[in-house]
Order: C-alpha cells, then sequence, then structure tokens
C-alpha cells in the first residue's frame, strides 16, 4: 500500500484529491474482505447443518426402509390368510349348494306340521266366533241387553281376527256394522223412570181426591159449669150448636166421598202406577202407556187438580206417558248368517 501520511504529501500538489483516494479504496477492500469472511462462516455453518440434516434424513430412510420390509412381510402373511380363507370359504359355499333344496323341503314339512296344528284351533275359534254371535242375539232378544250384545260382537271380531283370514274379513266388517247400530240405539233411562214412578206412587197416596170426604163428627169438649141448671143448659147449646155445620163448596165437589171410597181411589191410581213401573221392567211399550194413559185418566175424574200436589202429580204422569223404554234394537243376526255360510267350506278340507 502506498504512504498516505502527511509528511509524504508535496506541498505543490492539491491535498484533499491526492490523499483520499487511496484511503476510500483501501476501506472498502477491508468491507469486501470482511463480508466475505461472514459469508463464507455463515455458508460452512449451513453447510454443517444441512449435513446434520442429511444424516437425519438418511437414518429415517433406513428406518422406513425397516418398516416397509416389516409391512411387505405382513402383507404377504396377510395375503397367504386371504387366500386360505378364500379357500375354506370356497368349500363352506359348495356344502351350502345344496341349501335351497333342504330349505325348500323344510319350509314344505312346517307348513303341513303348522296346517295340522292350526286347524282344530281355527276351528276352535270360528265355533267360538259363533257362539258369541248367537249369544249377543239371545241378550237382545230375550233381555234387550245392548252392553252385552255389544261386548259379545266385539269378542267374536277378536276371535276372527286372531285367524288372519282374509275369507272372514266381510264377515267383520258386518259384525262392525251391527255394534256401530247397537251403539246408536237411543237407550230410555230405566232406572230414572223408575225412580219418577215410585215416586208418583208415593205422592199418591196423599193426593186429594174429588169430592167431600164423609167423617163421623166429633163433639168438642168443654168444660161444664158446677150447678145442675148452668150444665144442663151447657149440654143443650153444645148439642144444638152441632146439629148443622155450613161449608162453602164449588160444583165439582159437590159428590160426597166415604173414606173407604177414598182410600180405593188412591190405591187404584197406585196400583195403575205400579203397573207402569212393573212394563218398564218387562220393556212392555205398550202396557206401560196403557198404565199412564188410565192413571191420567183417573187423575182427571176423582182427583181434585187444583190442589198442587194433585196438579203436580196429573203433569208428572202426562210427561213420563210418551217415553219410549222399548226403542227398535238393529238386526245382529247377518253376521252370523255370513259366518255359517263360511263354516262348510272351510271344514271340507279338514
Amino acid at each position: 500500500m502506498a504512504d498516505t501520511s502527511p509528511d509524504s504529501i508535496p506541498s505543490h500538489t492539491t491535498a484533499p484529491v491526492v490523499q483520499r483516494r487511496p484511503h476510500t479504496y483501501s476501506r472498502f477492500t477491508t468491507a469486501i474482505a470482511v463480508l466475505a469472511l461472514a459469508i463464507g462462516a455463515y455458508a460452512l455453518w449451513r453447510l454443517d447443518g444441512t449435513r446434520d440434516q442429511l444424516d437425519d434424513v438418511k437414518g429415517q430412510l433406513a428406518q422406513t426402509n425397516t418398516q416397509r420390509q416389516v409391512l411387505q412381510s405382513e402383507i404377504r402373511s396377510l395375503t397367504e390368510r386371504e387366500q386360505l380363507a378364500r379357500s375354506a370359504l370356497e368349500q363352506r359355499l359348495n356344502a351350502l349348494s345344496d341349501a335351497p333344496r333342504q330349505l325348500q323341503e323344510f319350509s314344505a314339512a312346517l307348513e303341513e306340521l303348522q296346517g295340522r296344528a292350526e286347524g282344530p284351533e281355527r276351528a276352535w275359534s270360528r265355533a267360538e266366533a259363533s257362539f258369541l254371535m248367537e249369544l249377543a242375539q239371545q241378550r237382545l232378544a230375550l233381555d234387550r241387553d245392548i252392553d252385552t250384545a255389544v261386548a259379545a260382537l266385539e269378542a267374536a271380531d277378536s276371535r276372527l281376527a286372531s285367524l288372519r283370514d282374509p275369507a272372514v274379513a266381510t264377515v267383520r266388517q258386518q259384525i262392525a256394522r251391527e255394534v256401530q247400530a247397537l251403539r246408536a240405539v237411543v237407550r230410555p233411562d230405566i232406572t230414572g223412570i223408575l225412580a219418577r214412578l215410585t215416586n208418583a206412587e208415593e205422592q199418591a197416596a196423599g193426593a186429594a181426591v174429588l169430592g167431600i170426604v164423609a167423617v163421623e163428627r166429633t163433639t168438642p169438649v168443654t168444660q161444664l159449669p158446677e150447678g145442675f141448671f148452668a150444665r144442663a143448659w151447657a149440654v143443650a147449646r153444645n148439642a144444638i150448636a152441632g146439629l148443622v155445620t155450613v161449608r162453602k163448596i164449588d160444583s165439582r165437589g159437590g159428590n160426597v166421598v166415604t173414606l173407604e171410597e177414598q182410600s180405593l181411589r188412591r190405591q187404584h191410581l197406585q196400583l195403575l202406577l205400579y203397573s207402569a213401573r212393573a212394563a218398564v221392567v218387562r220393556r212392555d211399550s205398550s202396557a206401560y202407556r196403557s198404565a199412564l194413559a188410565g192413571a191420567r185418566q183417573w187423575l182427571g175424574e176423582f182427583f181434585d187438580l187444583t190442589d198442587a200436589k194433585a196438579a203436580a202429580l196429573a203433569r208428572e204422569v202426562q210427561a213420563l206417558e210418551p217415553v219410549n223404554i222399548d226403542p227398535p234394537l238393529p238386526d245382529v243376526s247377518r253376521s252370523s248368517q255370513a259366518l255359517q255360510r263360511l263354516l262348510p267350506a272351510r271344514r271340507s278340507p279338514q
């Protein structure tokens, strides 16, 4: 390098130009050298890191190769097992090739056994359903028992439903129509009617009879004074006062009625009401209306309807007379007839 000290610079030259150029060039060269040294050090450091990474990659590659060999051995083992399983499956499939024929034979035998086992049960269910239908008809005809008839028909329908036979579908439809018709019947309040008739009988025992009731004359008991003449005068005055009794009556009550007649008229009215009550129990509509019509007529002829109790009794009888105690009942024999038509066709194969 050139000497750049101040003593070596000539005095006749320009000081800034001659002295700074060599100095600037020397610093730049030093910086480049330092930078190159840093780059080289960094490159060496990166090279060492890359070598370490390459070593790690080589180790992982070796481990991967080892695992691949293990997996290949396992795959070969699985392939051998799969071939063995396939051969075993083929053997079983060959053994099951005859299964459809055996299954068909088994199904035929099972159907035969089921037919033999269910034949008596089906016949019993149909016979039981037929009996329940006849029971419903008898309860309606004899006792007019709608509730029992409905229960019997529903039980018969459940017996037929257990058969799972499409042939009895028409019978079940008829049973459903008959049950619906029975439930649509307007049933009278028999208990309430009987209670009202019983109350009317009790009121008839004290109803006012039309006419004058002849009763025995009663002499009032009075205290007689002391003394002969005073006592005689009191007895004579009481005897004369009780000879004549004046009572104001109307034209309808002009008849004289004895106690026996009054009792007979009331008893006859009670008997008519009792006959109506007995007709309700028997469900005899004609006898019921006839008895109430007679009671209404008897009340009008022989009882005083101006009395409040007698008038209330007459209104009660008139209100009970038009009540229908015996409404018409539907026919429930068609379902039984339809089932009877099916029984011969069902019994012939058995």
